[in-house]
């Protein structure tokens, strides 16, 4: 098997594999296939993903199978529409095609959530530095994604944004670094941080409202191999014009928020319980209240000096 860099491939081979299908994605310890007639999808990926390790090969051996496109026929020309299509049937609303680089993503992360059986996921972003580990869990608006985006300018490698990866017989998380997703006033504060290069076009006007990425840089995916140890557990939570601090979580109820955001935990069983155990007797968990991203930072800083002396 040949792995070539995407942003390597000539645009007109770029569509055409995806196109006929033909487009494998390798990012950690997934393979995607990706296919879709939409110039958006091609284009974001060459700008995204442009340092992302792809195949050529509509018979290799895949994880996940994700199309994007319209719904149906009618919506290829009449106020066109696009869809995630996963190979399985979710629930899910038509995006107009302009949103096709926001549906790919949306599809990405349900292939992952819904169909990963080999490792126990978490919904959390996690970033390293030195193969040890942080662990970022959020509700929506707590700054999961802006706080794993920052960190990177602050010498952590990004491991994933949307899922810790956890392996099942030694408790290390593997990396699966795609874009980390921005909303809002995110996508200033990183742009701010990791200059606008860094930062892909916006999206305006999404049911998120405004959306953009965050590249995983190419040192981040040359090292994709390599897995990190959790050592930190943070939850972010955003509050406006709040005075910054920081509380430990029990070990109790850091376990039990980590599961109830994990899509595969309850269909795992036992060897998931078995495998966070092992996580949790490493890790040290912190409830983060703060006002500002400076302060965010400040505090994950002065925590990661205490656990990692």
């Amino acid at each position: 098997m040949s792995l070539i860099r995407l942003g390597d491939l000539n645009r007109d081979k770029l569509a055409t594999a995806l196109k006929d299908g033909s487009l494998n994605l390798h990012l950690g310890p997934f393979v995607t296939s990706l296919k879709s007639r939409s110039s958006l999808v091609a284009n974001f990926l060459m700008d995204t993903y442009r340092d992302c390790p792809v195949s050529l090969n509509r018979d290799e051996l895949v994880d996940y199978v994700l199309s994007v496109g319209p719904p149906n026929t009618l919506r290829r020309f009449i106020k066109p529409q696009v869809l995630p299509d996963p190979g399985f049937y979710f629930p899910a609303i038509p995006l107009p095609a302009r949103m096709a680089p926001l549906a790919l993503e949306m599809g990405m992360n349900l292939s992952a959530a819904l169909q990963c059986f080999r490792f126990t996921m978490f919904h959390a972003g996690v970033v390293a530095k030195d193969d040890k580990a942080i662990m970022i869990a959020a509700n929506s608006g707590g700054g999961k994604s802006t706080l794993t985006a920052v960190l990177m300018e602050r010498g952590f490698r990004l491991l994933s944004d949307e899922f810790a990866v956890l392996g099942r017989e030694v408790p290390e998380l593997m990396p699966y670094p795609r874009p980390v997703s921005l909303k809002k006033a995110s996508v200033d504060i990183v742009r701010a941080f990791a200059g606008g290069e860094a930062v892909s076009p916006a999206l305006q006007g999404t049911p998120k409202g405004t959306v953009a990425y965050r590249r995983a840089r190419a040192s981040d995916i040359a090292a994709m191999a390599r897995p990190a140890m959790p050592k930190l557990l943070v939850f972010p939570k955003f509050e406006e014009r709040a005075v910054a601090s920081r509380e430990p979580v029990e070990q109790a109820d850091a376990l039990m928020r980590l599961i109830a955001g994990s899509p595969n935990y309850q269909v795992i069983g036992e060897d998931a319980f078995r495998s966070t155990m092992r996580m949790m007797q490493g890790l040290k968990a912190f409830e983060l209240t703060y006002g500002n991203t400076d302060d965010s930072i400040r505090l994950v800083e002065e925590l990661w000096a205490e656990v990692t002396p």
